[in-house]
């Protein structure tokens, strides 16, 4: 017997609910604790949007938030969900990206002990050269699980335009459930009635694999034929609109904000956060997506304070992050946080009011790891052997 949409909908409420009683999740949780109650995590079938100016850490973010924590929260949760990645990088390499998880991955593990950035895993200055024991590090049991896991479900693509991306995507349709028909009955112009398929709903394979599409960044893909810019990241919208609401494809892109909001007149008028509006090339990504974020950097914009923060002191270490658009709760939530560009860490910010942790703040970024010296060298080479197993 067919399976009506009301019955559909209350069934999935009905197990919703029975897997949260079992200890098992509805979605990946947010790593931002205090900001869970705007944003609790993700789900499937959510289509975001990561929105900034130049230098704002969008690609950063999306790091964090979409890839490098929840691939860590499936390694470590592998009972109760699993996640499949294709992420289409338009502006860097495979490598780059590797790079950047190794160093989150250090820091992380470490429990901020160790403190590496890409550039410094190459080796790339003379006077820092990457210290054995942190290779052995990376090359020890504990890690290279990490990174084999990454490496399996992490499919980096190279197709660069909508259509692309689109076959990619629906040969893993394919794949990974079935999808159901149903049928119905059309007319043509001539008042003839045909009777077509029509898509009626899918059923996944395994019911918490978490699919995410990862575009870094839009304005990079390559134009259909016969279109510009503008109407290619709308197709590509489009697409990604389908493959959330049919699928549950969780799509994530990376879209710059236009020139005329990180200018003078922007900055005069106190608009430097990200909107909407400002979306560079196409604003419908904007209108299609689920939630969108937007990340602002004031020191950027050479502000003393920002929100009761003091600049001055956090310099180019803040970020603030808001829900510009949510489609299925609450918008303009803004989260502060510290943001440390050479492991791709965010982190939340105390409240402003509590001036005994936000001094803790401050001596760290004045005394710790982000301002580093070359005692850092000193100190991997005489403390970090007791991390490696």
């Amino acid at each position: 017997m067919e399976e009506t949409l009301i019955g559909r909908v209350l069934k999935t409420l009905k197990e919703r609910r029975e897997k949260v009683l079992r200890g098992e999740i509805n979605c990946i949780p947010s790593p931002f604790t205090r900001f869970r109650s705007e944003f609790a995590g993700i789900e499937q079938g959510r289509y975001y949007l990561v929105s900034g100016n130049t230098k704002a850490a969008k690609t950063q973010l999306t790091s964090y938030l979409f890839l490098f924590s929840p691939i860590l929260y499936a390694y470590q949760n592998s009972d109760k969900i699993k996640v499949t990645y294709f992420y289409y990088p338009l502006e860097e390499t495979p490598e780059e990206i590797m790079l950047r998880f190794m160093s989150f991955l250090l820091n992380r593990l470490s429990k901020n002990t160790i403190h590496v950035s890409p550039e410094d895993l190459k080796s790339t200055r003379e006077d820092r050269v990457l210290p054995q024991e942190v290779l052995d590090l990376l090359e020890s049991d504990e890690y290279m699980l990490i990174m084999k896991y990454f490496e399996e479900h992490v499919h980096f693509k190279t197709s660069r335009n909508p259509t692309g991306i689109w076959k990619d995507l629906k040969a893993y349709v394919n794949e990974c459930g079935e999808p159901f028909y149903k049928d119905i009955t059309i007319k043509d112009e001539f008042s003839n009635t045909k009777v077509v398929k029509q898509f009626d709903y899918f059923v996944p394979n395994n019911p918490n694999e978490y699919v995410f599409i990862i575009v870094d960044h839009v304005s990079l893909i390559e134009c259909e034929r016969s279109m510009d810019l503008r109407t290619s990241i709308n197709k590509l919208s489009e697409y990604m609109i389908i493959l959330r609401n049919r699928y549950k494809f969780i799509p994530v892109i990376v879209q710059q904000q236009s020139v005329e909001t990180s200018n003078l007149e922007a900055f005069k008028a106190n608009k430097i956060r990200p909107t909407m509006a400002g979306l560079s090339d196409s604003k419908y990504t904007g209108k299609d997506c689920s939630l969108m974020f937007g990340i602002t950097n004031p020191f950027a914009f050479e502000l003393p304070s920002y929100l009761g923060y003091d600049i001055t002191k956090l310099k180019s270490n803040a970020r603030f992050v808001e829900i510009v658009l949510n489609r299925h709760g609450q918008s303009n939530g803004i989260c502060p946080l510290f943001f440390d560009g050479a492991t791709c860490t965010f982190k939340e910010l105390p409240l402003p009011e509590d001036k005994v942790n936000m001094q803790k703040v401050y001596d760290f970024i004045k005394n710790g790891c982000v301002e580093k010296t070359n005692a850092f060298i000193h100190f991997i080479y005489t403390s970090i052997k007791h991390l490696i197993k």
